[in-house]
């Protein structure tokens, strides 16, 4: 009789999970599975094509799992899911690991995981286009983050992630604001506190004086900055420009080329990518247009005396027969102006203070010292803008912080000189933080990479302005940039026809 009793009582015990197995559809050709522990969602679309998880909400329209109170400890997404639906998954308080099948998965919506608080393991795809606000709010357990590169991280996706200790966010992943923030009560008031843990690698445009703003404390990325043992990588490779195949077909051995970037500044906010845009622009110039390495000088974080002295001075002028050789000149860093002295454009190395333009170069100096050395064809190239703002709408010049001033454009003297700026008057010269360069060095090396460097200057001009200014208006800033190329009075008639 006890054997049966005991019998009954387990079959009684069992009754919830046995009960708690079902399926459904979750979307158009989407299938979901539950076993009693893990909920499988698969794709069933006869043509193969990708599909996406239903959008729900967490009051009207809310997933089947939930709604049935289903305890989902384990989630699996199966391949060609290629969006997880808004509150697709909130309130599951059960979760505690997500695995993804393949790397489909595009997209995280609005609070998809939205209270999951014993969320621990979850493996962000590396091919992840976009995590939405609040995707995983208040996932208090999850211990790690590691985000993709080429990721659109909206606000707040992981506020009040308070069990976070590890944090890595690639060089080109774009986050917004509050990001890693947590939400507290202080005398009744909601305030946000700032993520403090470790950080293994963080993206160029952040830095302790902004990492507020993405829920970052300063303290931690001075951390960052502090442990580093090893030179920072700045040869990630996250654009398909960035691959660069040897292809010169000859050497040109009398061009030269003085390339300069300058991102990490000691008294204003760096300059996101600019030391890859110059090691890029580098290879290019080594591999695609035939200049031999020793014809070639990359400068990394230049000041003043490294730019005038060592470069101008001390190598450039000792070029023998210059007047039959031509000369590339390529700056990624801040320009800035003085707004002291009727705006007169200023290039900024890193060793000089914002406030203090005038102890930079004066732009005109600059094109007259280049002009005076008289290469028969001298062609600047230049990434900066000289409205007071950087990259990432950060002010440059004290006093002016996102105000955008319009410039005094730098004279350009004598010789034979043209010069391509990435922007005009009081626009700013933007980052392709999806790309992981400079817009306007972007479409130049693309330029390059798709003529295999034959381009002619003026249809090199017409391109970079045309590509440029289109997508100038589709990036996180909205803002306008035209570039502009002007040529020396001697070769105002011809420069059209230049190439490299």
């Amino acid at each position: 009789m006890k054997k049966y009793i005991l019998v009954a009582m387990m079959a009684i015990l069992s009754l919830p999970t046995m009960a708690q197995k079902a399926e459904g559809k979750c979307g158009l050709d989407v299938k979901w599975t539950f076993d009693g522990y893990t909920l499988t969602i698969t794709n069933i679309n006869k043509k193969g094509f990708a599909v996406a998880i239903d959008e729900y909400d967490v009051a009207r329209n809310i997933a089947p799992w939930v709604k049935k109170k289903f305890d989902v400890n384990r989630v699996e997404i199966g391949s060609g899911i290629y969006r997880i639906g808004s509150c697709a998954f909130a309130n599951c308080n059960e979760l505690k690991e997500v695995v993804f099948h393949g790397t489909d998965v595009l997209e995280i919506g609005w609070g998809a995981f939205l209270n999951c608080t014993r969320l621990r393991n979850i493996s962000i795809p590396v091919n992840m286009k976009k995590i939405e606000t609040i995707a995983f709010g208040n996932c208090s357990s999850l211990t790690t983050v590691k985000l993709p590169d080429h990721c659109r991280v909206e606000d707040q996706a992981f506020i009040s992630c308070s069990g976070i200790k590890s944090l890595e966010v690639a060089p080109t992943t774009m986050l917004g604001q509050y990001v890693f923030a947590s939400e507290v009560k202080v005398d009744d008031v909601v305030r946000h506190s700032m993520y403090d843990g470790v950080i293994l690698r963080l993206p160029s445009y952040i830095n302790p004086t902004n990492s507020n703003v993405y829920g970052i404390s300063s303290a931690a990325v001075e951390k960052l900055a502090s442990n580093r043992t090893t030179k920072v990588d700045y040869d990630y490779k996250t654009s398909a420009i960035d691959d660069v195949v040897a292809t010169a077909n000859y050497a040109r051995n009398d061009t030269y080329a003085l390339i300069i970037g300058n991102q990490n500044y000691r008294f204003v906010s760096d300059v996101p990518y600019a030391i890859h845009d110059a090691r890029v622009f580098s290879d290019y110039c080594k591999k695609m247009l035939g200049i031999p390495s020793s014809n070639i000088h990359l400068s990394e974080d230049a000041t003043k005396q490294m730019i005038l002295e060592e470069e101008l001075m001390d190598w450039l002028q000792k070029i023998p027969n210059r007047d039959k050789k031509k000369l590339i000149v390529y700056y990624a860093g801040h320009g800035v102006p003085d707004v002291k002295n009727h705006n007169k454009s200023y290039l900024l190395p890193t060793d000089v203070r914002g406030t203090s333009p005038q102890r930079g170069i004066a732009l005109d100096d600059f094109y007259g010292k280049l002009g005076d050395l008289a290469f028969a064809q001298t062609s600047v190239f230049l990434d900066a803008c000289f409205s007071g703002v950087n990259r990432d709408n950060e002010g440059v010049t004290e006093g002016l912080r996102g105000v955008e001033i319009e410039a005094e454009e730098g004279s350009l003297g004598n010789g034979s000189v043209v010069v391509f700026s990435a922007a005009q008057g009081n626009e700013t010269a933007q980052g392709y933080p999806e790309e992981g360069h400079g817009l306007f060095t972007y479409y130049l090396i693309k330029e390059i990479r798709d003529s295999y460097g034959e381009v002619t200057f003026g249809t090199l001009s017409d391109n970079i302005k045309k590509n440029v200014s289109v997508k100038a208006k589709d990036l996180k800033l909205r803002k306008s940039q035209t570039p502009a190329t002007n040529a020396s009075e001697s070769v105002s008639d011809s420069w059209r026809d230049f190439q490299f």
